[in-house]
């Protein structure tokens, strides 16, 4: 039995709405991409702790003036796959606006070589993938040696034998997302047909009884021992403080059959009962730092920030016989790195956990947590090493 440190540590100063961090092991630094609207930008730094104060800046792509990619450029994510390095990202036309949603991709340097300095060049859309659906917040990851890319899109719409030649995807009501997985051929090409394995059918994750109900942000999560694998999502409303995270597990079986994916019953991260903040913690990624797990995800000080004042933040993930657990609720906010660290967990909550058989959340995985802050993690993300 082990206490659960759930503090929750700030990991950026600034305004970094839908974060997403990848390590590269080969030249020991992370990468962070956020939404910024009009630019992709990266930035890179020797430790977790560098972004808040001391990262390298730059941007990896401007919106041009006008067509499918000139604004809301959202979620950009940096993968490397097969070699090379891509970004996923969703765009739209700033004339026609967010119903023109669509999930882009830049092609970057080869594997080995700098993301951050290297050109970069827009491939387009994913070939293959159905254009007539609004999609966002694409992600790639591995399944048994197969890639897939899970996304969040708007539903299909009942068939109307009135209309049979009308767009089968629903293409102006925004109030309802899902969740949809493709099979990828490469990292560009789609080599399946979208299926949805994700409705927002729980209370939680609507914004009120009529309110949108939304599941985004998907983001692979897999235990340190593989006996959980799955995705971590979004859901309710990024714009208030109800935003928050759950998670979908793979249960085994064929990836694209609905059946193969299991909701959770409750809220992985959601906001504290004492009404203190951070608020509307959600779009978040995982990274593992020998026998831990951390959870990076954007979170405002003010229940009134709206989508305004999103900074990064990261908290443990604890994992249980059952799954990842994060005692459901975001922790208390904390720039001390030394209370972060510490493996006794927040006493006031008094959470306890067993793990699974084979973790150890001692100091062989505090050490390896220490470096990634400091600089220097042993392993991180396995899908991106592809």
């Amino acid at each position: 039995m082990v206490l659960y440190n759930s503090s929750c540590l700030d990991i950026t100063s600034e305004h970094t709405p839908d974060p997403y961090i990848t390590h590269d092991a080969t030249r020991g630094r992370f990468y962070l991409t956020f939404t910024a609207n009009t630019r992709i930008p990266m930035w890179e730094a020797a430790s977790l702790l560098d972004f808040h104060d001391r990262p390298e800046r730059g941007p990896v792509y401007l919106a041009p003036l006008l067509g499918p990619t000139s604004e809301r450029l959202w979620a950009p994510e940096l993968h490397c796959l097969r070699g090379r390095w891509y970004i996923y990202f969703a765009g739209a036309d700033r004339l026609l606006g967010n119903r023109t949603h669509r999930m882009y991709v830049l092609g970057g340097p080869a594997e080995g070589a700098d993301p951050h300095r290297g050109a970069w060049e827009l491939l387009g859309c994913i070939e293959g993938m159905d254009q007539r659906q609004w999609a966002i917040d694409g992600t790639a990851f591995e399944i048994n040696g197969i890639l897939y890319f899970c996304y969040s899109g708007w539903p299909r719409r009942a068939k109307h034998d009135n209309h049979p030649t009308a767009n089968e995807w629903e293409d102006r009501d925004e109030s309802l997302q899902q969740l949809f997985i493709i099979r990828l051929r490469d990292p560009v090409t789609a080599d399946s047909a979208p299926v949805m394995i994700s409705h927002p059918s729980h209370p939680w994750e609507r914004l009120g009884e009529h309110g949108a109900a939304i599941n985004e942000g998907p983001q692979w999560l897999e235990s340190p021992t593989g006996h959980w694998r799955g995705l971590g999502y979004s859901c309710s409303a990024s714009w208030t403080k109800d935003y928050k995270m759950a998670t979908l597990q793979y249960l085994g079986g064929e990836p694209l059959d609905p059946s193969s994916w299991q909701k959770s019953d409750r809220p992985l991260l959601q906001n504290r009962r004492d009404g203190l903040g951070p608020f509307g913690p959600g779009h978040g990624c995982f990274l593992h730092a020998g026998g831990e797990t951390v959870a990076l995800f954007h979170a405002t000080d003010r229940e009134t920030d709206g989508n305004q004042n999103r900074r990064c933040r990261m908290q443990r993930v604890r994992w249980t016989a059952s799954g990842p657990d994060m005692g459901g609720y975001v922790g208390a906010r904390t720039t001390d790195v030394g209370l972060f660290l510490q493996s006794g967990g927040d006493a006031r909550s008094g959470d306890q956990v067993v793990e699974p058989r084979g973790h150890d959340e001692g100091a062989g995985g505090l050490e390896s947590l220490v470096r990634a802050l400091k600089g220097g993690l042993e392993a991180s993300r396995g899908n991106d090493e592809l």
